[in-house]
């Protein structure tokens, strides 16, 4: 399902527009964008066509399109969601670098996680980052998310593997923050 629109000082979050598939299917042929995505290869537009349509039908998902000052600049949302025991799996991307390094991911993760912790039943957000992705770990981090374990040497990036550091975001923590 799509998330509602949610507006943030940097970001507004909102549901992806049909059109929009050929956009977010460009995202992903630039190496940079994608160096720590476990997507590492351009989807064809019909592929991503039947992402957001698949995703807007899932009822264990809820996924937003990203705006910065009115332009799409990437996605989030919160998949896999085990709706009985409380807990979903988080992603992000920007894929427009223009927008890197200014705080974009790091609200965004207050958004999401806001809006998960305040209307809907889950306890816990789940995501992760591969080793050396220095933008994720700090934005994760600065969301609130901790780490708690790693996958060593799950992914090869750049000639070598790497670990998978998996974070989390639990409820409590999420609201002792907020005091």
């Amino acid at each position: 399902m799509y998330g509602p629109v949610i507006q943030g000082k940097l970001v507004r979050l909102r549901p992806p527009k049909p059109d929009e598939a050929p956009g977010m299917a460009g995202w992903f042929e630039d190496m940079e964008v994608t160096r720590f995505l476990k997507l590492r290869y351009p989807p064809t537009v019909e592929a991503e066509k039947e992402f957001v349509e698949r995703v807007g039908r899932d009822p264990d998902a809820i996924w937003w399109a990203v705006e910065h000052d009115g332009r799409l600049v990437g996605g989030t949302g919160i998949h896999l969601i085990d709706w009985k025991h409380g807990h979903g799996t988080t992603g992000t991307v920007l894929a427009d670098k223009s927008v890197w390094g200014k705080g974009l991911a790091r609200e965004l993760m207050q958004l999401r996680a806001e809006y998960a912790f305040t209307q809907t039943p889950l306890r816990a957000l789940r995501s992760g980052y591969l080793d050396g992705n220095v933008a994720s770990s700090r934005a994760q981090r600065s969301a609130g998310y901790k780490e708690v374990g790693r996958w060593h040497e799950d992914r090869f990036v750049d000639g070598r593997w790497i670990d998978h550091v998996m974070t989390e975001l639990l409820r409590e923590d999420w609201e002792r923050s907020r005091v």
